[in-house]
C-alpha cells in the first residue's frame, strides 16, 4: 500500500509544473549555502551540550509571565526523563489555541536553544507573533535556527526573514531554494524537477529537551485565528528518549548542502528598516482599522494555558511508552538515498500488517490502485479497516478528492468505512475526540494520523498519498500505547456523523451520505454540495495520469 502530504498552493503549483514539458534548465544557486557567521552560531549550540554545568537562569519570561520568574526547561524535565531513561513522553496537542499557546511559552521558557522546522510559516499575525517570540528570546541569549522550505515563501516576506535573521544569536536556512526570488514564476520554468520536491517537515525544539512536531504549520488557519478557513489538525508535544532523534533529524537537514543562508539568497531592498520589530504590520493591523483586535484570541489562548507551570511542577499528563522517531533522508530532496530508505518503508517495517483493525485519519488520502488493492484485501481477510478524510467541500484541493473518489465504491464494497468530515463541521465537546474545529468558519481537516490495532499510533506530517510516500520529505513518530490506539479508533463511529459523512454504498452501486443536520439524520443520495461543473471537472481529473503528484 502507498502510505502517504502537501499543501494546496504547492500542489496546484506542481500539477502545472508536471503538464509543463521540455521547459527545464539549469539554475545556479550559491557555491557556499554556509555562511560563517551561521556555522559559528551551530558552533555555539554544539558546545552547550558538551558542557556538564546546567543551562543559566536567565529572567527567561514568557508573555504570560513578565513577572521575572526564572524557568529552567532542563530542570522541568529531566526529572521526569531520569524515571523513564529508556522510554518517551507525549501529550497531544488538540485545539489550534492550544498550539499556538505551547510554541509561544516554550519558547519563553527556554534558556539555551530552539530549534526550528517548518514546510509553511505565513507572514500573517500567528507568523509574526511568533517571530516576535523567537526574537525575545534571541535577546535573552537563547540561540535560535530557523529551517523553512521555500515553496510557500515571498519576496516581502524573504526581506523580514533578512531582518530576522541580523541579530547575532538567529540563523535562517531555507532549504532546497527557489533561485528566482522576486520572479517566482520563473522557477517553474527553469527549475523543474528539482523545486517540485519540497520538505514537508514540522517541529520545534527547545533545549533539546521537549518538541513540538504534527500536521500544523504555522498560520492563522492553523492556529484557530481565520474568520474564514480552519484546519482540524493534531500535534503531539514529546520528552524523553525521542527528542534525541527530533534533534539529530533537525541537524542533519540544517547541515545539508541544500539549505542556504537566507543571506546568500537575498539581498535587503534600498530604503528599507532594518528594525525587526518595527517591521511587524501585522501586530497593529487591527488597530489601524479601528477593529476588536483579532490579537486577542492569542493573548486569550495564551493565558488560559498553564503549560508553563505545569511544566515545572511535572503535573503536564505524560504518557510514556516505547516510541520511534522517522524521518526521510534529507537526501530524498536530491534524489541521492534508495528508496527503501523512505519514511514509507520504514512505516512498513514497523507497524507489518495489521490483524485487527486500521484507522486512518488523513487530509489528502490518495490511495492510488497498488494502496486500494492492499486496503481490499485486508478488509477482506477481516481486518476492521475506517478512514477519515476530507469531503468535496471541505477539501481545499480539488484535484486531491478526484484522486481519491474514484475508489470509494471499490473500498466500500469490501467492508471499509468511509467518513468524510463536512466543511461546516462544529466543535466537537467530547474529551475523547482527537480532533476539533469552530463552527463559525469553514473546516477542512489537515490532521495526519493512523492507528493499527490494538497499540500502535503515527503521528506526523505524513499524508496518505504519493507525494508523501516518493516526492516530499516527511516526518513522525509511532507511539505504542494502548489508549490512544483505542482513543483513535473510537473517534471515527456514528458519533461522528454531526461532523462527517459516512458514505455508503447501495446494492445498484449508488454511493449515498448519511449525516446527522440539527439533531436528525440525514441522507442524500447525491454527493453533498457537488454540481454539474464539479462532478464534470473531478471525471476529467480522474483520467488524468497525476496520481503522483498528489
Amino acid at each position: 500500500m502507498s502510505m502517504l502530504s502537501i499543501e494546496p498552493s504547492n500542489l496546484s503549483l506542481s500539477l502545472t509544473l508536471g503538464l509543463t514539458l521540455g521547459l527545464t534548465g539549469c539554475q545556479s544557486l550559491p557555491e557556499k549555502p554556509h555562511l560563517p557567521e551561521s556555522q559559528a552560531l551551530s558552533a555555539r549550540v554544539n558546545a552547550l551540550y558538551q558542557q556538564d554545568s546546567k543551562p543559566k537562569n536567565n529572567d527567561s519570561t514568557n508573555n504570560k509571565n513578565n513577572g521575572g520568574e526564572n524557568t529552567d526547561l532542563v530542570a522541568a524535565i529531566s526529572e521526569q526523563n531520569n524515571v523513564h531513561p529508556d522510554l518517551s513522553g507525549y501529550h497531544p496537542i488538540v485545539t489550534g489555541a492550544n498550539a499556538f499557546a505551547s510554541r509561544s511559552i516554550l519558547t519563553g521558557m527556554a534558556t539555551r536553544n530552539i530549534d526550528v522546522q517548518y514546510y509553511i510559516w505565513h507572514d500573517d499575525q500567528a507568523g509574526q507573533l511568533l517571530l516576535k517570540d523567537l526574537w525575545e528570546a534571541a535577546e535573552r541569549g537563547v540561540i535560535v535556527r530557523l529551517l523553512l522550505d521555500d515553496f510557500n515563501n515571498n519576496a516581502k516576506f524573504d526581506q523580514r526573514l533578512l531582518r530576522f535573521a541580523s541579530h547575532p544569536n538567529i540563523a535562517v536556512r531555507i532549504i532546497n531554494p527557489l533561485m528566482h526570488r522576486k520572479f517566482q514564476t520563473l522557477n517553474f520554468v527553469t527549475g523543474l524537477p528539482r523545486i517540485n520536491r519540497r520538505m514537508h517537515n514540522k517541529s520545534m525544539t527547545f533545549d533539546k529537551q521537549i518538541t513540538i512536531i504534527g500536521g500544523r504549520n504555522i498560520g492563522d488557519e492553523y492556529l484557530s485565528n481565520n474568520q474564514n478557513s480552519q484546519f482540524a489538525d493534531l500535534d503531539v508535544l514529546l520528552i524523553g528518549k525521542v527528542v534525541a532523534d527530533i534533534d539529530n533529524s533537525f541537524a542533519s537537514y540544517w547541515s545539508s548542502p541544500i539549505s542556504f543562508d537566507i543571506e546568500t539568497l537575498v539581498t535587503a531592498d534600498k530604503g528599507t528598516s532594518k528594525d525587526f520589530l518595527a517591521s511587524l504590520d501585522k501586530l497593529d493591523q487591527d488597530e489601524k482599522n479601528n477593529t476588536r483586535s483579532s490579537l486577542a484570541v492569542y493573548k486569550t489562548a495564551i493565558e488560559d494555558s498553564s503549560i508553563d507551570t505545569d511544566l515545572i511542577n511535572k503535573q503536564v499528563p505524560f504518557r510514556w511508552t516505547d516510541m520511534q522517531f522517522l524521518s526521510d533522508d534529507v537526501g530524498k530532496l536530491t534524489k541521492t538515498v534508495p528508496a527503501n530508505t523512505n519514511l514509507v518503508h520504514q512505516l512498513r517495517t514497523l507497524l507489518g500488517t495489521p490483524t485487527k483493525r486500521l484507522t486512518i485519519i488523513s487530509s489528502y488520502f490518495v490511495p492510488t490502485k497498488d494502496g486500494v488493492k492492499t486496503l481490499v484485501q485486508l478488509a477482506e481477510a477481516g481486518i476492521e479497516i475506517k478512514i477519515l478524510t476530507n469531503s468535496f467541500d471541505a477539501t481545499d484541493v480539488t484535484a486531491v478528492h478526484s484522486g481519491y473518489s474514484q475508489w470509494r465504491p471499490n473500498l466500500l464494497r469490501s467492508g471499509v468505512k468511509i467518513y468524510e468530515l463536512k466543511s461546516t463541521a462544529a466543535e466537537e465537546k467530547r474529551e475523547n475526540k482527537l480532533w476539533k474545529a469552530r463552527s463559525q468558519s469553514s473546516t477542512s481537516l489537515h490532521a495526519k494520523t493512523f492507528a493499527v490495532d490494538d497499540y500502535q499510533v503515527f503521528i506526523g506530517s505524513y499524508n496518505v498519498d504519493p507525494r508523501s510516500a516518493n516526492i516530499n520529505t516527511e516526518m513522525g513518530v509511532i507511539i505504542n500505547d494502548e489508549e490512544l490506539a483505542s482513543q483513535l479508533h473510537g473517534a471515527l463511529s456514528n458519533d461522528l456523523l454531526n461532523q462527517a459523512y459516512e458514505v455508503k454504498l447501495l446494492e445498484s452501486g449508488a454511493l449515498q451520505w448519511h449525516t446527522m443536520e440539527n439533531g436528525k439524520k440525514v441522507i442524500y443520495d447525491t454527493e453533498p454540495r457537488v454540481d454539474m461543473g464539479d462532478h464534470v471537472w473531478l471525471t476529467i481529473m480522474s483520467w488524468l495520469p497525476i496520481d503522483w503528484l498528489l
